[in-house]
């Protein structure tokens, strides 16, 4: 019999940021044509650029 493992997810947190109002209006734009809320665009956002970012003397 084929076994369909369900893994836990991460456990969400709440956190608040201040940004640019053209940040904000672009990604309201961004959930309205691609019908996703912008708290779940602005998370995948955040996800890609993590693996992204450069410090000196290397990644974090």
């Amino acid at each position: 019999m084929d076994e369909l493992k369900i893994s836990r997810r991460t456990e969400p947190v709440m956190f608040t940021i201040r940004i640019d109002r053209s940040v904000l209006e672009f990604y309201d734009r961004l959930a309205r044509a691609t019908n996703r809320s912008r708290n779940e665009l602005l998370g995948l956002a955040l996800d890609y650029a993590k693996d992204k970012f450069l410090v000196e003397g290397g990644r974090v």
